[in-house]
Order: C-alpha cells, then structure tokens, then sequence
C-alpha cells in the first residue's frame, strides 16, 4: 500500500524541516572515500563565467586608468569618458564614463558599468567606488559569484572591506544563465568571502515559478567546505516502517572529527534518535553511532542500536582494530534497517585486533572475537564459537639458500559458545619451502608437519578430553609459460600447470569441530592445501591437479581481451576424513571447473563461469553474463546462474537516457526455481543543468522468512542548494550482476 499524496504533500512542503540552514556541506573526512563524480547530464551544461579574457596579473598597488578622453573639472575631479577602465590588484571597473575623486580616492558611475574580481562579476546602473578600503555599491545589478558559480540580481549590493557583501532585494539561483528553474528570493542577503556562507533574510524558495516554501532566516554554502547544518532530508514510504521521514543534522565540530544528528519519523514505529560521530588522527581513524526507538508502536518495545568501529596504530609496528556492535533484538535490521543490505545481516562482530609486524621476520597476532547473532532463522549450534582470545604467529627466515626458506606458523584458540563443546586448540605447523620463478617456468615444493592438540572442557561429545593430531603435508608445483604472436600481431600467452598434494590418513573423529567447514569447489580450490576452511579437519590427500589458463592481449593497449581458465582435479584414493554428517569425496576425476571472460568491444562484454560433470555430462553449476556499457550514461546487463539442486536464477539491469532529459533505471532479479521475483526495482529520472526528479519503486525480499517490503521513493534536487527526499543514486542497484 502507497501513499502517494501524503509523500507528494511532504516533499512540496519540505521548506517547514529545511531552516534554519537549507543545505550543509556533507563533505567526508578524509578517512573515506571519495564520493563518485555525478554522471554528466544528457544535455550539454553551459558553465557560468563572465565570457571575458582574464585579468591580467599585477603586483603593485596602483590605480590604472585609462579612456579615450580625459575632462578635468577642477585639480581633483575629473570625468573619463569612453572605454573607461580602472584597474587596482586583482579588480577591474570598466564603464563607458566615470567620474574619479583623486582626494577622495572614489569613483562614481551612473551609467552601466562592469565590476570584476576573483569573487565576483557585477553588472550595475549606478555605481561607486572606494579606492582605499576596496569597497564598493552596486545598485540595480547582475551579479555572478565565481566561487559557487551561482548568479542573482539586487536592487543594492554592496561590497565591504572585511570580505562581506550586503545585498537588498534579491533573487539567487545557481541555474545557468536563462533558466530560472528554481531561485531563491529575500529581502536581504549577506555574503561572506571568508566563512563560505550566505545568510538571508525573509527567504522564499521557488520551483517552477512556484513558492514551495519560506523561511525567515536561513543560510546556505558559498563554497565546499564542511559546516554545521542541516543536510538533505531523506523521504520514503515503505511496508515496514509506514512513512517514513530522516532530517539529518550535521555538525562539524572540528577538521578532523565531527557528528550527525537524525531524528527520524516512521509513521508505523514511532519516533528515533540517530547519531553518528567520526573521528581522524594522525595515527587512527574511526566512528561511533547510536539509534534509540523508546517505544515500537508496533512491538511495544524499546528499541536500539550501538556500534563503534576503530583503527589505528599504537605504535609503528603494532596496530589496533577494533569492532563492536549490538542490537536490541534480532529483528531490528529486518524492520528498522531500511536497505536490502542491512535486512541481511546474520551476525554482528565484536571484536579487538592487536597485530604486530617486523618485516620479512614474523609477525603476531592476537584477537578477542565474540558475535551477537541476529539471524531468527538459525539455531544456536549454527552460530560461531567466540574466540577469547586467538593467538597467530608467523615466521620464516630473511634470506633463502638455494631458493629455500625454513619457518613456522603457529596458532593458539580458546572456543567458547554456550551449550556446546568448547576448549582450547594449539596449532604449530614447522615448513620447509622452495620457490624460483623465472621467465619461462616457476616451480616450487613445501612440506609441513601439522601438530593440533586440544583440551576440552566438555567432553560428552567426544570420546576424549584432550586429543592430538600430527600430520606431514607435502606439496609440490609447476608451470611453465609460453608466449607468441598471432599473424596480425596480437600477443597470446599460455601458462600450463600441475599441483600434487600428499597428505597421509589419520582417524579425525575424536576431534571438535570449532571453526572448520567446506568450501565450494572451485579454481581456487584446485591449488588448496586442505579441503577444508579451518584447522580441525586436515583431509588426507594424495591428488593431482591439471589447470589450463590462456589470455589474448590487445596488441595496441596491453588490455586483455580474453582469458580462459579450465582445470581438473584427480584424486588417487578416495579421501576418508570427514565433517559430522557429510560425505567424503569420491576417488577419481573431480568435475571441470571453468572460467571465460570475452571483450567483444570496447562496449560489450561476456564472462562464464561452469562446472561440469564428465560422469554425467551435465553442468552442475555455472553462471553466464553479458554486459553494454558505453559513454552516455547506457548500462544493460543479463545473467543467469544455476546450481544443481539448489538455485536458478536471472539478474537483468538496465540504465539508460529515454529521451532527452528523462532516464531509466532498472533491475529484476527473478528465481526460475522458486517462481518468484526476488528483487525489482524501477526508476525514472527527469534532469536537466538546473535540477533534478526522481521517481522509484522497489519490492525486495526484506527478511530472512522471505517476506517482501514495498517501497516508494521521491527526491527533488536543486542543483548547487540542496536535494529532497532519499538518495536516488543508491537504489538503482548498480552492483555487478556477474
């Protein structure tokens, strides 16, 4: 259920939220990344300026002028007539007649005259101006300001010594000259060089040539500088929350840290408090927020949300990460999270790092893990153990002899999750490696001996407390590479290889399974040292893999056009270590796994992704996209995925200009399995150089139950002041569908 005239009525009327500060510069630390440069209008933007040569440089104080006729009334008056200039520093005056005072150090104009500087362009009827204090009144004028390429006209302007303008009667728009889309209207306004700020008075905001709202005081950016204000409200109306309203309050508390402040409104839940600070030294970074809902009106229940995330160096070897963060309840990001991303959270990290480093030596680790879990859809023995604490440790020698290093590496845990099997787990795993590399070919071997030992501090599951395992591990690998070029010169490059791994049985049953599980087979697990993720199950192993990769370079640009990957693993005996409950691998030949990427064009793209079975001669697994992009703003992609068994599925993303300035964006996600549509999403956007609209709906599965969330979005933009209603950009779905 939508409802659309009340979203309407809020946007028109979002002037009553927007003072006393309409727009607050929403600008990172420089922790973060920078924000995307917005994508070029489909239309040619004309940029502001004055149209005329610039200035040229002078770096005296004297005052030049120059006419073509000179009148001189008496010793200290005088009148020039005809292509006047005056020129002092960086300001020019240009007029067709002028009276000067040399006592007075004034200039008079009651003709049309042209004022040039670094900040501004003004065109007047009648003007002076003081030499002296570089000051100056502009009455009946066109304005541009050069900073924020935002232009105006007033009644009276008028320019101080101190970096200030004073302007009456005014109207401001940062839309090119001859449109007037949306301006801005006072009575008086104030601008200031030196703060980056404009202050008005009795301020009215027009759209279309119609009022959408006013306010008595208000101030906005000059410039690109952070400051304190209010930043873009965010608007939406979903089947979670109801209406739903954000007014973001930002204050720049200092230039390495500041806050945000939102209180939001959510027709259906209430009311909530949102706050955020961030903070950057020189040796860390981090932030810090809260959400408060003191009552759901729907659960009748207090609810918040706490997180604090931190990085930095305690000194220069030794670095600090930290994570912590906890919810009220489990359902919290399901109904208050407001993205598909944050509806899918399972688990929430706390956790401290401590990881110091002497290069090329060893290094040490130490982390303190611990989780909340948020998932209704898992049982407590499918969440994680906590680790309190684990200790790594690695170490080789500096320098090789004969292409070979010694080392070791070394792991201590202590597992801890209620209701279940816990204790304490040594890993130490000594190694002897040989590596050389060279144009042709590469090769190398390495062998470990693994050495587990466990104390358990329950042992109702496993038939003894404190159980070992020692295993040798041996690897060996070659390649080689063969390059040549085609008959019309395009570079193509082959790289056979070959990786066998021995690793002898030993009987793992009596063994807790803290951490280990297995992988998806894949590439990347053709070359694996173990089967498994983690350390309490080390498969035994006496396998060959064969791999294939092949690339076609682009002769002009070095930039791959094709690459082809394909390997096979052959398994000599059948492996018998186990997880509880899951079979073992059978012996022989392992299904082909292959990747393929293709640049058709400079534009168009393909990549597959397969898995097939030579026992059955069916593909268990595979994924195939083809992708169009090119330099308008046109974006199409089509996927497909499937996994015997278990999933398939399409993605299909479009982004495209329409017709002139309207543009669509797109995207369906659909299960062919299940018949149903997992994700859709729609959107229109009608921009122009001045402003900009949007108009989108999306229904997404919003909760581990499967339930979906409908939801409408609107945002209104005017450029170079401010936007309304939700951030557009972030629900296109941009992300790769490969």
């Amino acid at each position: 259920m939508f409802r659309i005239p009340r979203l309407l009525a809020l946007l028109l009327g979002a002037g009553l939220v927007l003072s006393p500060v309409l727009h607050a510069q929403e600008a990172a630390l420089s922790t973060k990344p920078a924000k995307e440069a917005p994508a070029k209008t489909a239309s040619t933007c004309a940029q502001m300026s004055d149209g005329l040569p610039p200035l040229d440089p002078v770096t005296d104080n004297k005052v030049r002028l120059t006419a073509d006729r000179v009148d001189l009334t008496d010793e200290d008056y005088s009148r020039l007539l005809g292509s006047v200039r005056l020129r002092l520093n960086d300001t020019e005056i240009s007029a067709e007649e002028l009276d000067y005072d040399d006592a007075e150090k004034r200039v008079f104009i009651n003709a049309r005259s042209l004022f040039r500087s670094k900040d501004y362009v003004i065109e007047a009827q009648r003007s002076s101006f003081d030499i002296d204090d570089e000051q100056g009144l502009f009455e009946d004028n066109a304005f541009t300001l050069m900073s924020r390429s935002a232009r105006g006209n007033a009644s009276r302007m008028e320019l101080r010594g101190d970096k200030t303008a004073a302007l009456t009667e005014v109207r401001y728009t940062t839309c090119a000259p001859g449109n007037d889309s949306w301006y801005l209207e006072a009575s008086r306004i104030t601008l200031d060089q030196e703060e980056g700020l404009g202050t008005a008075r009795h301020a009215r905001l027009r759209f279309l040539g119609v009022p959408i709202f006013y306010t008595p005081w208000l101030q906005f950016p000059i410039d690109d500088r952070r400051r304190t204000g209010l930043l873009y409200p965010i608007v939406g109306d979903t089947d979670k929350t109801g209406f739903d309203v954000r007014q973001p309050v930002y204050f720049n508390l200092g230039p390495n840290y500041d806050l945000t402040l939102t209180p939001r409104y959510m027709s259906e839940r209430g009311t909530q408090f949102n706050g955020e600070g961030r903070y950057l030294f020189a040796r860390s970074e981090g932030e810090l927020g809260y959400q408060y809902l003191n009552r759901d009106e729907r659960t009748d229940e207090k609810r918040d949300y706490v997180y604090w995330n931190h990085a930095g160096l305690i000194n220069r070897r030794l670095a600090m990460d930290v994570r912590f963060a906890e919810a009220s309840d489990p359902q919290y990001f399901e109904d208050l999270g407001g993205n598909i991303d944050l509806s899918s959270i399972s688990f929430l990290e706390r956790s401290a790092r401590f990881t110091y480093q002497a290069p090329a030596v060893y290094s040490v680790q130490a982390l303190f893990q611990d989780y909340q879990s948020i998932a209704s859809s898992l049982t407590a023995s499918e969440d994680p153990y906590r680790r309190l604490p684990q200790i790594l440790f690695n170490a080789q020698t500096r320098n090789s002899f004969l292409y070979s290093r010694v080392g070791i590496t070394g792991e201590y845990d202590n597992f801890i999750r209620d209701n279940s099997v816990e204790g304490q787990r040594l890993d130490l795993a000594p190694f002897l490696k040989i590596e050389r590399d060279t144009l042709s070919w590469f090769g190398g071997a390495q062998f470990d001996y693994h050495y587990s030992a466990y104390e358990l501090d329950r042992s109702g599951a496993t038939p003894a407390r404190e159980p070992e395992r020692g295993l040798p591990v041996l690897s060996a690998e070659y390649g080689m590479r063969f390059e040549r070029l085609l008959a019309d010169g395009t570079p193509q490059l082959v790289e056979p290889r070959v990786f066998y791994l021995y690793v002898p049985y030993e009987n793992q049953d009596e063994l807790p399974v803290f951490d280990s599980g297995e992988p998806d087979f894949d590439f990347t697990q053709l070359f694996a040292r173990n089967r498994f993720s983690g350390l309490d199950r080390l498969s035994d192993a006496n396998q060959l893999a064969l791999a294939l990769t092949a690339r076609q370079l682009d002769p002009n640009t070095g930039a791959v056009k094709a690459a082809l990957s394909v390997g096979q693993l052959y398994r000599f005996v059948e492996p018998r270590v186990a997880l509880p409950g899951e079979p073992t691998p059978p012996r022989g030949a392992t299904d082909f796994i292959g990747a393929f990427d293709y640049w058709l064009s400079s534009r168009w793209s393909a990549r597959t992704l397969t898995q097939w079975s030579p026992e059955t001669a069916e593909f268990t697994r595979g994924a195939v996209a083809l992708r169009y992009r090119d330099d308008s703003r046109r974006l199409f992609e089509a996927a497909y995925r499937y996994r015997s068994d278990l999933l398939e599925q399409t993605d299909l993303l479009a982004l495209t200009p329409l017709y002139g300035p309207v543009s669509l964006s797109a995207r369906w996600r659909y299960s062919i399995r299940d018949q149903k549509s997992l994700d859709t999403f729609g959107g229109l956007r009608y921009e122009t150089c001045c402003w900009a609209a949007n108009l989108a709906f999306r229904r997404y599965i919003s909760d581990s139950q499967g339930n979906f969330n409908n939801g409408i979005y609107l945002q209104l933009e005017l450029k170079g002041l401010g936007q309304i209603g939700s951030g557009f950009p972030n629900l296109r779905g941009e992300d790769d569908v490969y």
